[in-house]
Formats: C-alpha cells, structure tokens, sequence
C-alpha cells in the first residue's frame, strides 16, 4: 500500500484552555477544491469514513499506518496521513499542510478522510479503498454469454482488419469442444503462457479430435488477462486475425472455456474452439 506519514508542529503557540478547534476535514476539503500550492483543484472532497477515524485514533497511539488499517478493518490501496500539532485554528491547520503536503492533500485517488484529535493535536488520513475483486465466473454463466455475443457478432456483416466478413449463421455450444477449449485453457494457465501449441506439442485440431468431435473444418481463439465474457470477446473483434476466425461462415459449433491463475498476471486464460462436424455431432 503506497502511504505517507508525517507529524508537523505548530512552534511556539500558546494556546489558552477556551481555544477554538480547527475543522480539519474542511480544511483538507477546501485545499483540495481551491487548490494546494502547485497542486492544482481536485473538484472533489473526501467524505468521512468511521473506520478512517478508527485509524486516525489508533495513529495517536503510535500504532504504525498498516496495523491501524488492519485493526478498522479499512482495506486501503493507498493511503496518507498527517499529524498536526500546536495548532486550533483553521487558517494555522491551513498553513501547516499547505507548507509541505499540497501533493499528498491534492491526489485525486484519495476519497474518503477521518480524524481524530486530542487538545491541540490531529490525526489526518487520506485513503482509497482497495477496489472490489470482481465476482467470481460461473462456467454455465460465461458459456452463455460468450455464445450470445459471438452470435450478435455474427448476426451483421463486419470488418475484420481490411477484410470484410457477411452476416453468417449463428452457433451452437458443443459440450465436446467445450472440453477440448478447458484442457487447452488450463494447459496454458498451468504453463503461464498464451498460444496455440499445447505443451504436449498438440494443435487445436488434435484437441478437438480428442475430445471426440469428428470435424471437417476447425480454429481456435486464445487469451489472457480479460476478466469476463463481455472483455474477452471485446478482445477478440479488436483482433482481425480473432475476428475472422470467430466471424468463420463454415464454422456451426462454438466451444468456449477458462482457466483461473490466481497467483500469476494474468491470472485468467480462455480458449474458444470452432467446428463444423464430419457428421452430426453429440
């Protein structure tokens, strides 16, 4: 997690028992609407977050910045904060953070803000949440969704590169090519690599003769990285090598399938097989 920490002191103020109390967050808020130093208007404000006033309370105890996320429960992908010293007014506060940390204050990834102050100190963080990981692919879901915009795709002529592709008929999902797609997404996943070669030296027609299809008319669109349906067939149309395969007028049977790896980048390989059968094909 990207952070900064800093402590800046206010030196020689006095500040009697009645003193005012600075509005750190609109302080904070106003720095980043006006504009900080150099640093120019964000034209947006962080908004208080309870967990981040938990943090701001667990930094006054000297807890380090990681922990104190870990305590509130704050899943934070980056994150600054400041403590302030000396100081109970709002044009003080103003000038002490403006002094050095205009950049910090002014980073438009930073959305939410807590506080926590004791007499004449204050505890200021910044964060940004860490984004939410996407919700897990269901094969059946994917299956159906890859075949659905494969078959809009092919529905209307289209240019694939500088060639152009008619209207041709729609596919039908083969549970034989869907195995043959699986074995080869997570043959590649396995191996951390993208491509057609198989590791046991096999071509995409190997796999679908093994996977029982008897075909006279085969190809295959692989890839990496895309984290869902809509993506990778995105991916595909963007190719014209992937398009004029998928847009393949000889083409009736469509096999679709992924592979998660979660511990590499990319963490998610997908294979798409297309057929047309000898004879008619279970």
């Amino acid at each position: 997690m990207a952070r900064a920490v800093v402590t800046l002191l206010a030196a020689g103020t006095l500040l009697p028992a009645t003193a005012p109390r600075a509005d750190p967050i609109g302080v904070v808020n106003a720095l980043r609407m006006e504009g900080c130093g150099a640093q120019p208007a964000v034209g947006t404000r962080v908004l208080p977050h309870p967990a981040l006033f938990d943090v701001a309370r667990e930094l006054s105890r000297n807890d380090e910045l990681d922990a104190a996320f870990e305590r509130a429960g704050y899943p934070a992908a980056s994150a600054a904060s400041f403590h302030t010293i000396g100081s109970r007014h709002d044009a003080d506060l103003r000038r002490m953070l403006a002094a050095r940390h205009c950049r910090a204050l002014g980073d438009p990834r930073y959305d939410e803000v807590g506080v926590f102050e004791d007499g004449d100190e204050a505890w200021i963080v910044l964060a940004v949440r860490q984004p939410a990981p996407p919700p897990p692919l269901q094969t059946a879901a994917v299956e159906r969704q890859v075949l659905a915009l494969v078959n809009a795709a092919r529905a209307r002529a289209r240019n694939c590169g500088r060639n152009r592709y008619e209207a041709a008929q729609a596919l039908t999902l083969s549970a034989r090519l869907n195995a043959a797609a699986l074995g080869h997404a997570r043959d590649m996943a396995a191996r951390g690599a993208v491509g057609h070669d198989g590791s046991d030296g096999s071509r995409s027609g190997d796999r679908i003769t093994r996977a029982g299809y008897a075909w006279r008319a085969s190809g295959e669109n692989v890839a990496a990285g895309q984290r869902d349906a809509d993506a990778v067939v995105a991916a595909w149309l963007s190719s014209p090598g992937h398009c004029a395969t998928l847009m393949g007028p000889h083409f009736t049977h469509m096999g679709i399938a992924f592979s998660l790896a979660p511990s590499q980048n990319p963490g998610i390989y997908w294979t798409q097989v297309f057929a047309a059968p000898l004879a008619e094909n279970p």
